[in-house]
């Protein structure tokens, strides 16, 4: 892959003379298109393409939301520390770590199989074990959760606050911030609001200052 530094085509993204040309942390870098023709293509390879295009549609609602909030920083932490180790890596953005790491959720023809295998956040923030999460009985909008204190936890990280995705026939909610630290151990809060009736909601922390997260987690509501 190419850098551009100069022209008109500094800012260009899309194909041109052979070329595809990517934006890239603000940056433009090409690279050559395949030379393969379609007509050579295998019946494998038409269906990998179908799957490919599948999960790039579902990953592209998430451009203005997690991707560039968590993604975009994991994608430089990660290239950083692997180039630090001095093994050779490829620069990868947020959104294709993100693609990446949710295709394993997708069957062979690009449907969703397992809603639990999405990773709408990723991090160095531990998740607590035996997290439990339920329905109220009082209203049925309302959610409660409750963990055990983690005995290797404290200082800053007691800070670090739950965040949710509400989730419903892949559809998904903005990530909002529930006012719950990991410091309360417990506490409840109203589902972000859908079209229809959430059928799981996604579970991470976030540090105070939003620099890092946790894995999330799915459950079903």
């Amino acid at each position: 892959m190419a850098k551009v530094k100069d022209g008109v085509r500094s800012t260009f993204s899309g194909k041109a003379d052979g070329l595809v040309y990517v934006q890239l942390n603000g940056e433009t870098y090409t690279r050559r298109l395949p030379q393969r023709k379609k007509e050579a293509w295998t019946p494998g390879m038409f269906q990998n393409q179908l799957r490919f295009k599948q999960v790039n549609s579902f990953c592209a609602q998430f451009k203005e939301s997690v991707i560039p909030q968590i993604w975009n920083g994991a994608a430089l932490f990660n290239f950083s520390k692997v180039s630090n180790f001095g093994k050779v890596s490829k620069k990868m953005s947020g959104y294709a770590l993100f693609l990446k790491s949710n295709m394993a959720a997708f069957g062979s023809d690009g449907s969703l199989e397992d809603a639990k295998k999405i990773r709408l956040s990723t991090g160095n923030l531990p998740f607590p074990e035996g997290f439990e999460v339920y329905r109220s009985e009082e209203e049925d909008n309302l959610v409660e959760v409750q963990w055990p204190k983690e005995m290797n936890v404290g200082g800053i990280h007691l800070k670090d606050e739950l965040m949710v995705v509400s989730a419903s026939d892949c559809q998904y909610s903005d990530i909002t911030a529930t006012g719950i630290t990991k410091g309360n151990l417990m506490g409840s809060f109203e589902l972000p609001e859908l079209s229809s009736e959430a059928t799981h909601i996604y579970l991470f922390f976030g540090s105070k200052d939003r620099r890092d997260y946790s894995e999330s987690v799915c459950f079903e509501v």
